[in-house]
């Protein structure tokens, strides 16, 4: 499967809280415990979820901004080349690296903040969002425009720094679809998002960009594309942002509990459009202009007489409930419970070894073929296949052929059968299996003699093998971790906050993964053994599957805060 971003999570009480595992939880954590599933009339399917309006913008924008990432890395190499000629290969490589690093690591470092934002009265899950879009906007732009390696390494650390979307995407999906039994399918629908794009975006990246070195019979005459190659595919990929922003705008709905009721703007303009052209009843214009020009008067009464406010505000709304009261929020220093600290392990654990398989797997396939004939079987041998292009998308395309339909039609059965906990635990443990037996590969028997790349039965048999256990696998493991990940939050309240810290860690455990599984890759090619940092990463999948018997399956309120209700 694509690269997936991914959190874990854990969590305690005072003399103002209480811990249980008992309470259903509330605001977005609700019916905890759901009924018995009472034949097909209770059978959850895609048709059946709740505000598909809303998932369906929710997945257009974990859609384009991937569109922008993975395009980007098409032709990433190419276009820091043509800034400076005279750079080797070499140093293109250390760029490009540069850039992915700085990347992760600046949305390291604001994703607590944005967390906080997200859970904060004064900013609230929208705002955060349209944040991030219009960053990833400005960036995806100009990044078709630079004129140096200076201003596309300033662009990346500020997209980074502004987009803290997948941790803010995934706590609205939550929020979203808050009965229990219906996030596995919600949360599938992330993953399966991102997929989409990643089979999308190379193909149009790969079609767009140095249109004028590529046809020079229909574009080599056009001024625009010869000095700006790059640019096609940066702006078609801020058309899709363009799109998500407009979507996110006027469509989407505030979910941060406090915050549902607060004017939104967006909102406000697509319900008097939709009065105008359908005829649909919505609030007039007069009382949306109305609420409009009272919020700032409505914010100065609730802070200096929340009585007189609250009556004020039932005598101009007579038919509208009361807002709610703010909701009080987890301190930071309590929001790191023992089931939430287990359940981020867990997920630094699987970025560790997805993160090793997405970054080798393609170069383990190029590397070419030992020549020495030094093997020792079954541990010490060196080299890869030795794989052209040409062969290396046939394994690739594997993952898209089987990812899909595995996601959309064989997930939710498996997770109807075993609930979301035992199919994570169970198809976990095809992972250490999975990385053991990659490296053989290189060591199977070819239908051509060596330095030419390997064919043959037992070389394809093992390739085939290795994708249908990562779709196998990762299909299932991937989201209900992050399904997990969610309701480990200990509090509504640190919601946000908990994917927040899930990004953080998963962001810095990739960031240092890609550098050590090519270190650790080029020590054991160079010493005959060249299936090292596979089976450090099946090793490293054994613990995880270990730590999975003690992750507990949280509720999203283990801490009850004084106000709190069920």
């Amino acid at each position: 499967m694509a690269t997936v971003l991914g959190a874990p999570t854990l969590y305690v009480a005072t003399e103002e809280t209480h811990t249980t595992s008992t309470h259903v939880p509330s605001a977005g954590f609700r019916n905890s415990n759901p009924p018995a599933m009472d034949g097909k009339k209770d059978e959850v399917t895609w048709r059946s979820l709740p505000r598909k309006d809303q998932l369906a913008i929710l997945c257009f924008l974990r859609f384009a901004e991937p569109v922008v990432s993975i395009s980007l890395l098409t032709y990433l190499f190419y276009q820091l080349q043509s800034l400076d000629p005279n750079l080797d290969s070499g140093a293109v490589v250390r760029q490009v690296a540069y850039m992915q690093t700085s990347f992760m690591l600046s949305q390291c470092f604001s994703s607590m903040f944005l967390g906080r934002l997200a859970d904060s009265h004064r900013g609230g899950r929208k705002p955060v969002l349209l944040l991030g879009v219009a960053g990833s906007l400005i960036g995806c732009v100009s990044f078709g425009f630079i004129t140096n390696f200076k201003q596309a390494l300033a662009l990346r650390i500020l997209e980074g720094l502004v987009n803290g979307n997948v941790a803010t995407i995934r706590t609205m999906v939550s929020e979203v679809v808050a009965e229990k039994r219906y996030q596995p399918h919600a949360f599938l629908l992330l993953p399966i998002s991102f997929n989409v794009a990643a089979m999308f975006s190379p193909l149009m990246a790969g079609q767009l960009a140095d249109l004028a070195g590529k046809y020079p019979e229909k574009f080599g005459n056009n001024a625009f594309l010869k000095a700006w190659p790059y640019a096609p595919p940066a702006l078609l990929s801020g058309f899709f942002l363009l799109i998500a922003f407009g979507a996110v705008f006027f469509f989407l709905e505030e979910t941060l509990e406090p915050l549902k009721d607060r004017y939104d703007p967006g909102i406000a303009f697509t319900r008097k459009v939709s009065a105008m052209m359908f005829g649909r009843k919505v609030p007039s214009a007069s009382r949306v202009a109305q609420e409009e020009a009272s919020h700032e008067e409505m914010s100065r009464m609730i802070a200096d007489d929340p009585e007189a406010a609250e009556e004020r505000d039932s005598e101009d709304h007579p038919e509208s409930m009361k807002p709610a009261k703010p909701q009080r929020i987890l301190p930071l220093k309590r929001m790191f419970t023992k089931n939430m600290c287990l359940t981020l392990v867990s997920y630094a654990i699987q970025e560790y070894h997805i993160t090793t398989y997405n970054t080798l797997w393609t170069s383990f396939l190029s590397d070419p073929v030992d020549t020495k004939d030094q093997a020792r079987l079954p541990f010490f041998f060196s080299g890869g296949a030795g794989m052209k292009p040409d062969r290396i998308m046939w394994s690739l395309f594997i993952v898209g052929v089987m990812g899909l339909p595995t996601q959309l039609f064989i997930y939710p059965r498996i997770n109807r059968r075993l609930g979301t906990l035992k199919m994570w635990r169970t198809f976990m443990m095809g992972m250490p299996v999975l990385y053991f037996i990659i490296p053989y590969i290189a060591a199977a028997p070819s239908t051509k003699a060596p330095p030419a790349g390997k064919e043959g039965f037992w070389v394809w048999f093992l390739i085939v093998l290795a994708q249908i256990l990562m779709v196998g696998t990762s299909t299932f493991v991937v989201p209900a971790q992050l399904v997990l990940t969610n309701l480990s939050s200990p509090h509504p309240s640190a919601l946000a906050r908990t994917h927040s810290s899930a990004f953080l860690l998963t962001g810095l455990v990739r960031s240092a993964t890609s550098s050590i599984a090519g270190v650790v890759y080029s020590y054991g090619s160079s010493h005959n053994i060249t299936g090292l940092v596979w089976w450090i990463a099946s090793a490293v999948a054994a613990v995880g599957c270990l730590n999975s018997r003690i992750v507990k399956e949280g509720n999203g309120h283990e801490i009850w805060l004084t106000g709190d209700t069920e």
